[in-house]
């Protein structure tokens, strides 16, 4: 079974900072996994020289494309992974976003595909990736007519499929068959959220809203959950089935046996251009005491790196 890694990131200091301690981490941690082929796809911008010499050096085997920034928002440019890669050339494909690192192994992490045949694997949004659309089932409804609208069960209950999707698991068929609607549902959400917006910033429409004699018509609150939102709908729409992704796989730190942290800006506050300088010494020191066990690892793989990376030129 072929196995691929996709990353997509902006071609400047704090994303590249990002994916090298990522691949760092996926090469030393993620045991089984750890030797498969990655893909960097930068947006519209390729990378120099030296940097993919960097890059071949030391996380081999990695590939390099580059490509314009598909979907509404910069958030969607990670739908890039469905068209930079041939689904041919893989049997499943595995995202991950920059500020993701991997702390132990993934030896498991596929068994839902290979054992239960999951199309798709994704974690379960947070309050804030649903809370964000105002009513997604009435979206279901919408964008899904003519599917079977698969549900998810969640504590018990059935609920329709919302991810946080910065890590994601996908079988080639599954690409094939979501990455059309997932980019034009990014377009179709974000232009009804542009234009409500406008509406109902007129003062007009401001004061009506706020005597309730117009109801609000906004589907979505803010632009940033389109991308959640665009993906779900489009593996609704096609039918796949789903299965949500163990915490563990994609954790902003407070778990004890996470496997794959995800360095949110509102915990991790760091500048992500200097990573590795001695700029960062005083939060790397500050995040080993700090008793959170995603802050601690975190300054555990970055001073690896420094040590088995740049110290050792290696």
């Amino acid at each position: 079974m072929k196995v691929c890694l996709a990353l997509v990131c902006e071609n400047n200091e704090k994303f590249l900072n990002q994916v090298k301690l990522l691949l760092f981490s996926f090469r030393k941690n993620a045991g089984e996994l750890s030797g498969i082929q990655v893909t960097l796809i930068t947006n519209a911008e390729s990378l120099d020289n030296k940097e993919i010499n960097f890059f071949k050096k030391h996380f081999p085997p990695i590939n390099f494309k580059t490509m314009p920034k598909l979907g509404a928002i910069p958030h969607t440019s990670k739908l890039n992974a469905f068209y930079a890669i041939d689904p041919s050339e893989y049997d499943i494909l595995i995202f991950m976003d920059c500020d993701t690192i991997v702390l132990r192994h993934l030896d498991n992490i596929l068994d839902p595909i290979k054992k239960n045949n999951v199309d798709f694997l994704c974690r379960r949004g947070g309050k804030t990736d649903r809370g964000n659309f105002v009513n997604f089932d009435k979206l279901v409804d919408e964008y899904c007519k003519d599917s079977q609208k698969k549900k998810v069960i969640f504590e018990g209950k059935e609920e329709y499929p919302m991810f946080n999707s910065g890590v994601f698991l996908a079988t080639s068929e599954t690409v094939l068959k979501i990455r059309k609607n997932s980019i034009a549902f990014t377009y179709s959400l974000f232009n009804h959220w542009k234009f409500r917006r406008i509406i109902e910033n007129m003062e007009i429409f401001k004061k009506l809203l706020k005597l309730k004699i117009l109801k609000s018509k906004k589907k979505v609150l803010i632009d940033w959950p389109i991308e959640q939102g665009a993906l779900a709908l489009s593996c609704i729409n096609a039918n796949v089935k789903v299965e949500y992704l163990d915490e563990i796989y994609n954790s902003w730190g407070d778990l004890e046996d996470l496997k794959i942290l995800h360095c949110f800006k509102s915990v991790y506050k760091f500048d992500r251009r200097y990573i590795f300088s001695s700029e960062a010494e005083k939060w790397i020191n500050e995040y080993e005491k700090s008793g959170l066990p995603g802050k601690m690892l975190l300054a555990k793989t970055i001073k690896e790196y420094k040590k088995e990376i740049l110290e050792n030129n290696y």
